[in-house]
């Protein structure tokens, strides 16, 4: 039988529980020990991340569930509990075309994350960029047509963006992490972390009032209109506005604390 929780409590990574731009590159202690406390209260703690599994850094956090590849794939004690891969006619069209234009792209699974042009120097700088160790990446020559949930695309310049979204923009969802940045996240369309949330609560039975999601960015929307009670950080893109019921501090400034106070999913300490 599974373990029964209270509730679940759903964390974006980059932006959230982290926060590039002010040099917080790992949740920080307080964070840790919030969610800790979370856990000793009952409810399930979950990370959401546009992130594979395979480049998911250490937090210092014990989750009990990771929904990956923007909702595309999410885990339990080392299973999958739900998945959305590509269809794969969808994937080939799309390979066909990043091949054609020499554009960088990572196919991404449970298990693998596969790149076309490993040696690239963009490619090499776009990882340093979030901290990923390229040794976790296999040349997309192994890569023997199991499922991929989602798709890192890196493109020369952003004139090359805008072709490519009018070509599948229809066939599927993309998320632009920054505006100053040259790559971009695909899903199949129609999936998003909220089929993650979904997963989650399906598996355990947990009522949808009994959730709690906090994000920061676009691909944080759907989970925070999806859960119970959507959280964004200070620091939020401005599409989370409609979707979310409270504002909590930076991810700096203790914003996850004090966002798990609010809603007396923890004592003060």
């Amino acid at each position: 039988m599974e373990k029964q929780f209270k509730g679940a409590v759903i964390f974006d990574y980059d932006g959230t529980l982290t926060d590039r731009e002010s040099g917080l590159h790992i949740p920080s202690a307080k964070t840790v020990e919030a969610i800790s406390r979370l856990k000793i209260n009952g409810y399930a703690a979950c990370l959401a991340t546009g992130r594979s599994l395979k480049y998911i850094p250490y937090t210092g956090i014990d989750f009990d569930m990771l929904i990956t590849a923007n909702g595309g794939c999410t885990i339990y004690k080392n299973r999958i509990i739900g998945e959305k891969p590509f269809d794969k006619s969808t994937l080939l069209s799309l390979t066909e075309y990043f091949d054609r234009h020499n554009m960088i792209y990572v196919l991404e699974n449970y298990s693998h994350c596969y790149v076309n042009l490993p040696d690239d120097t963009l490619f090499k700088e776009m990882i340093g960029m979030f901290a990923v160790k390229h040794s976790v990446f296999t040349p997309v020559e192994h890569y023997r047509g199991e499922s991929i949930y989602k798709i890192m695309l890196i493109y020369r310049s952003h004139n090359d963006f805008a072709p490519f979204k009018e070509a599948f923009g229809s066939l599927t969802d993309i998320t632009l992490p920054n505006a100053d940045i040259t790559s971009c996240d695909i899903n199949p369309k129609g999936v998003s972390k909220a089929d993650g949330l979904h997963d989650v609560c399906r598996h355990f039975c947990i009522e949808k009032n009994n959730t709690f999601a906090f994000g920061d960015g676009e691909n944080d929307f759907t989970m925070l209109k999806s859960a119970g009670h959507g959280i964004a950080m200070q620091n939020h893109s401005p599409c989370l506005d409609s979707a979310a019921e409270f504002i909590t501090g930076p991810s700096s400034g203790d914003g996850i604390y004090q966002g798990l106070i609010h809603y007396n999913l923890i004592d003060e300490f």
